[in-house]
């Protein structure tokens, strides 16, 4: 069942409905000009892939969530605004997790494929797979990411990776299990460590869990747009869930307070 709008989230709606005409050039980049995302994601989307039920919710006030193109065609331009201080250098900080030395690195539910990118360019050695479970966003990936050659994307759900075991050196994961019931969340990290060759590091950026502080990102994000799991998320412990996956030596840096990059070991 789709969670219902508050009153906050349902005027934010109305206002971009009612304000499309203006609002739509500034939320659309130039790069989707007379391109039918609707038709190139339809065409891509993996016919086995089945949607879990709390992937069908709306997400970040858009209907039918991350399964709408538009979805895919204003992610980057609002999150550019909501990241701060500066998108660029949060999604540096989360490539400059990864270790140097690895070779084959998968990135979980990449969205557009920004944090795929960063990475892909500060390892230029590496072979960087990206997955999402939406048609729409593997689609904007794959188009932004022409110019870098070892940067791919794949249409898949994370809980059930079409890779073999012990596939990759580094597996990540950024800004997503925000997104996800908490056992959805501990089934992508198994699926994570099943993956992951001995010794392998997953890395994972999202927003801070905790009292004060730390939790105001998410707060103020869950009151302006919905996000349906936001609540799951601030109230768990997501290393704790780590521990629970399988993975050792897990820590995790606080960056800006509002943000935590979390780490653990095959």
């Amino acid at each position: 069942m789709k969670l219902a709008l508050s009153p906050l989230q349902r005027g934010i709606v109305s206002f971009l409905q009612s304000n499309e005409t203006w609002l739509r050039p500034l939320l659309t980049e130039r790069i989707f000009d007379g391109v039918d995302v609707q038709a190139e994601g339809d065409k891509l989307a993996n016919p086995d892939v089945v949607y879990p039920d709390y992937y069908k919710q709306d997400f970040h006030s858009v209907e039918g969530g991350y399964l709408n193109k538009d979805a895919a065609i204003t992610y980057d331009p609002i999150t550019k605004q909501i990241l701060v201080p500066n998108e660029d250098f949060l999604r540096q900080e989360t490539a400059n997790a990864i270790p140097a030395e690895a070779k084959r690195i998968l990135d979980l539910g990449c969205g557009t494929g920004t944090a795929t990118r960063a990475i892909a360019s500060r390892l230029p050695q590496a072979q960087v797979v990206g997955v999402d479970l939406s048609p729409y966003m593997v689609f904007a990936a794959r188009l932004k990411a022409q110019s870098i050659p070892n940067a791919s994307f794949i249409h898949a759900n994370a809980e059930e990776l079409p890779f073999e075991d012990e596939s990759f050196d580094a597996v990540t994961a950024s800004l997503l299990f925000h997104e996800t019931p908490l056992d959805a969340a501990l089934r992508i990290m198994t699926e994570a460590r099943r993956v992951l060759k001995p010794n392998g590091k997953f890395v994972v950026f999202d927003g801070a869990q905790g009292d004060g502080l730390a939790k105001l990102g998410g707060n103020i994000s869950s009151a302006l747009f919905l996000e349906p799991y936001a609540e799951q998320f601030l109230s768990s412990n997501l290393l704790n869930l780590m521990r629970e996956a399988g993975f050792a030596k897990v820590e995790t840096r606080s960056l800006l307070l509002i943000y935590e990059i979390r780490t653990g070991t095959k």
